[in-house]
């Protein structure tokens, strides 16, 4: 039918299905807002599922209660308090700017790589803060554990940084089976026009080249927090020696024994 015409649906006795389809003309925008059809009449039940392409970013999504929300920007919140207060600790030398980007980034790739990283670069910095007063056995076992530690932190960063710019951003996207590009939503009563929602979405290069120079950030600060922390793992000694053995040969005179 032309636009604007109205549909007429034949309705029988019994369960009935009726499926209809239309296009909106017009490119994808940032803001999309899809118009649907004037049903007439009240309604119940509504379920509305919308789904992305895979070239889009999508940042915000709106509309019934009952649908999607994106976390990531409680997560944001979350890692500026953090960035905040690990900028106030004299252990590493990070600043508040560094956390933050930091976090950003490796919460897009893999949140997990960002509890290590973060975990690594504390532990370097309590490291320098060692005295050689602590036994031997102790002093070398955390040197072989921050040893293993830092391979760990530095693998996981290797990782998320291929996942950043290969693979998919991690906006935490959830509620009503909503995940990624496919977001739905419920509505118990409507009508005579289907609920109202509006996704915020941009085009994927967008974030590919954003992870682009945080990488490039990252691979400069990096090669400035590892000299750091090579100073403080290599001070006094990376590994205490035990105490020196007698020579070969040598005896131990015994004591005289009783006849």
């Amino acid at each position: 039918p032309p636009p604007g015409a109205e549909l007429e649906l034949p309705l029988v006795p019994g369960s009935q299905s009726v499926v209809i389809e239309w296009r909106e003309p017009g490119p994808l925008a940032t803001r999309f807002r899809p118009q649907g059809p004037d049903l007439g009449l009240p309604t119940v039940n509504l379920n509305l599922s919308l789904s992305l392409p895979e070239d889009r970013w999508v940042l915000y999504a709106s509309g019934p209660r009952m649908g999607p929300v994106v976390l990531f920007w409680a997560v944001l919140l979350v890692l500026a308090g953090l960035a905040l207060a690990l900028g106030r600790v004299r252990l590493t030398a990070l600043r508040s700017y560094d956390w933050l980007l930091l976090g950003v980034g490796l919460s897009l790739a893999q949140i997990w790589v960002a509890l290590l990283v973060a975990g690594w670069l504390l532990a370097l910095g309590l490291r320098q803060r060692m005295t050689e007063e602590m036994p031997r056995w102790r002093y070398n076992l955390t040197q072989t554990g921050l040893l293993l530690l830092s391979v760990a932190a530095l693998a996981g960063l290797i990782a998320a940084v291929s996942q950043g710019l290969l693979g998919r951003p991690d906006m935490q996207i959830l509620g009503n089976g909503s995940q990624g590009n496919v977001l739905n939503w419920y509505q118990d009563r409507g009508g005579p026009r289907l609920p109202e929602v509006s996704v915020v979405s941009v085009p994927i290069w967008v974030y590919r080249a954003l992870m682009l120079a945080w990488a490039l950030w990252l691979a400069l600060r990096l090669l400035s927090w590892l000299r750091w922390g090579w100073d403080g793992f290599s001070r006094p000694v990376l590994w205490r020696e035990g105490p020196p053995r007698p020579p070969r040969g040598l005896r131990t005179r015994e004591a005289p024994g009783k006849a």
